[in-house]
């Protein structure tokens, strides 16, 4: 299905479940589409799950502008207006966290009853005074160009890059059959998109937004992890003022597609939490 937003912008969604059960929002990574949650949203039972691509992703509309964490924070409130919903719990796995984190910037708690927020940091960048971005405090300034010059210059060289240091077990192996499954993921998705939200996502500190979260908030992220210092969560808890963590354990980045059962399972722990504070 699609809802045509504000902008006029196609926006692809998917909506299933009793629409009187409790919604869930899932909010894909970047580079991704809606697929990162298929085994979830397929599985899950006894609630509504509504997925969709973001703008520039999967079999949205992909627009030659207008591509920011602003805009994609907006296309989220739009379609909670759309499905005329109210106490959902939103789920933001990586890029997706991002435009949660945009979306209280924003809006504040606008209809949402809850959030979690999956393997990501409330600052990318790293600098003298923060070492809790991405990369295990190494991806400063310097680095971020880096990023965006191999983009430019070679999309799916860059991907394979970012992907080994997501997943550093990869390194010296023989890709060429990752390389070409990453060139089939990008092959649905606008370069344009990719560069212009790894830069927003880079841009963003929402450090100072985090007191303003009260609604019930999960944490879910992989330790030993490999592209976030589980350290954050700490960081997380001392700034939000309601928590549930759940570490991820000998998980990687990317554990909500490659360990969709626990996932899963982590999830329906949380949401029946939520039930039991009724």
């Amino acid at each position: 299905m699609y809802y045509k937003n504000s902008q006029g912008y196609n926006i692809y969604y998917e909506d299933r479940g009793n629409k009187e059960d409790q919604a869930l929002i899932f909010l894909h990574a970047w580079g991704s589409s809606m697929a990162d949650f298929t085994y979830t949203v397929e599985t899950l039972e006894g609630y509504r799950r509504i997925s969709y691509d973001h703008r520039g992703f999967g079999r949205s509309d992909k627009p030659n502008r207008d591509m920011s964490l602003r805009h994609l924070a907006t296309d989220l409130k739009e379609l909670i207006d759309h499905l005329d919903l109210d106490d959902v719990v939103v789920v933001g796995y990586s890029m997706g966290a991002c435009v949660l984190y945009k979306y209280i910037e924003l809006f504040g708690q606008y209809k949402i009853k809850s959030l979690v927020i999956c393997d990501m940091t409330p600052k990318v960048l790293n600098d003298q005074d923060w070492d809790l971005g991405i990369m295990g405090g190494r991806f400063g300034h310097k680095e971020f160009l880096e990023s965006l010059a191999r983009q430019f210059d070679d999309m799916t060289d860059a991907y394979l890059e970012l992907y080994m240091d997501i997943n550093p077990e990869l390194r010296g192996r023989d890709n060429k059959v990752l390389k070409r499954v990453i060139e089939m993921d990008l092959a649905g998705n606008s370069y344009y998109s990719i560069t212009s939200m790894w830069f927003s996502i880079c841009f963003e500190d929402f450090r100072h937004i985090l007191k303003d979260i009260s609604v019930k908030t999960g944490l879910f992220f992989a330790t030993p992890g490999s592209m976030i210092n589980p350290e954050v969560v700490k960081y997380l808890e001392e700034n939000i003022e309601n928590t549930y963590v759940c570490m991820f354990e000998k998980s990687t980045h990317s554990f909500v597609g490659n360990r969709p059962k626990y996932f899963t399972s982590e999830l329906v722990k949380f949401l029946e939490s939520l039930q039991e504070e009724k």
